[in-house]
Order: C-alpha cells, then sequence, then structure tokens
C-alpha cells in the first residue's frame, strides 16, 4: 500500500530526484529496495495549448532506471499523473504529467543518462563495462553516446594523437529483400573512434571497414 510521506521530508531528501517526492520505500532480502515516488507539483501545462491543469484522469504507474545507490540498484517506480485538458479548443484531451528528470516517454531518469555520458566521454571504460554498471543495455549506452557524441571540432582545438577505432556488432544479422528482389545479408556494424587519452567518442558511423573506415580516416591522424 502506498503512503503519501508528505511534500518535503527525509526519503524524499535523501533520494534527491528533482520535482519528486518518495511516497514508500520498501526493503526485500531477494529484489533489494523499491522506491516509489511522484512528481510535487500538482498541475501542469498542456504540451498542445499551455492551459494548467490538476484534474486527474488516471494514475498510470511506471518502472524506470536511477542510477545507483550505496553501490546497489534500486526498483523505482515513478507514480505519474494523467492530467485532463481544460481547454475545450484545444484538441489534446489528456496529457501525461513529465518533469526534466523524466522527459515523455523515458524509462531511464536524465541523471542515469548524463552518468552514462559522463563515463562514456571522460572515461577510458569499454561500453560493456559501462551497460553492466548501470545496468542498462548494451545498445541503450551506444544511443545515449551516439546521441551527445562529439565532433574532432570539439576537442579543446586540438589534434588527436592516439586514435582508437574499434567495431561492434549491436544487433543479429538479418536478411532482407534487396529492390533487385535477392536476399541480402545485413550485419548491423559500427564503427566507433575515441581520443585514447581523453576517452572522448569523437564519432560513431554505421558500417564496418572498407568504404566506412576509409570515409572516415580523415577524422583524426596522430601526430
Amino acid at each position: 500500500m502506498i503512503k503519501d510521506t508528505g511534500a518535503v521530508d527525509a526519503a524524499s531528501i535523501l533520494f534527491n530526484l528533482d520535482d519528486y517526492r518518495v511516497l514508500s520505500v520498501e526493503a526485500s532480502s531477494t529484489a533489494g529496495r523499491t522506491v516509489v515516488v511522484e512528481p510535487i507539483s500538482t498541475e501542469a501545462g498542456c504540451p498542445s495549448c499551455g492551459v494548467l491543469s490538476s484534474r486527474i484522469q488516471a494514475r498510470p504507474v511506471h518502472r524506470v532506471k536511477d542510477v545507483a545507490c550505496g553501490g546497489k540498484d534500486l526498483q523505482v517506480w515513478v507514480r505519474k499523473r494523467r492530467l485532463a485538458c481544460l481547454e475545450d479548443a484545444c484538441k489534446r484531451r489528456s496529457f501525461v504529467q513529465c518533469t526534466e528528470q523524466l522527459p515523455l516517454r523515458s524509462r531511464l531518469t536524465t541523471r542515469l543518462v548524463g552518468e552514462i555520458v559522463d563515463a562514456g566521454m571522460n572515461e577510458l571504460r569499454a561500453v560493456t563495462g559501462i551497460a553492466r554498471a548501470t545496468g542498462v543495455s548494451w545498445p541503450t549506452v551506444m544511443r545515449k553516446l551516439t546521441a551527445t557524441e562529439k565532433t574532432v571540432g570539439d576537442v579543446d582545438g586540438r589534434h588527436v594523437r592516439w586514435l582508437g577505432v574499434d567495431e561492434h556488432r549491436f544487433r543479429k544479422v538479418r536478411y532482407v529483400l534487396g529492390t533487385t528482389g535477392k536476399v541480402m545479408r545485413v550485419e548491423p556494424w559500427s564503427i566507433v573512434f575515441t581520443d585514447l587519452e581523453t576517452g572522448t567518442i569523437l564519432d560513431v558511423v554505421d558500417g564496418r571497414r572498407g568504404p566506412t573506415g576509409n570515409a572516415k580516416s580523415s577524422v583524426a591522424v596522430p601526430e
């Protein structure tokens, strides 16, 4: 049973997730700790018309991934609010309340994404290691890194002395029917270019070796 612990309480302060308060915390010998949170604000503006609403239509509960606490993973559940739009002329009849920490349809908190990106760009860590440490999949780490990738021009205006080139296959091999009517083998490989001195990811391109690698050979020429 969810028990409201108030707008400001010790559990919410310790959990420290911006714009959220802790509703309950449960400990289990098998599943660890489960934390249930909800947005502090009881109203939000409609994404389409901007009219504020506090009329609740439903309270969906979703599981999200968050940073570890005390070196251990947490089961985090968010009790969101589906609010009714109060503007009669608006085509959107309802909307889900979102925050900066949990954008629409996001299953990862913003602070966890920041931890993933920081580990990938500023530390010499393999993608597999980052995925294992943060409790997410390898493709999820790569998507977050690719979305925030840096180009060579962003590397403090300097030349890259040691370039790392790594190939990754992030899905199983597929067979698709081509435009010529022949079945084609598709290997979903990507090439990751990394500054080995800083661990900064310079670029991520689709493909494997051959033309793909040659096309990107000008990314960084060691001094």
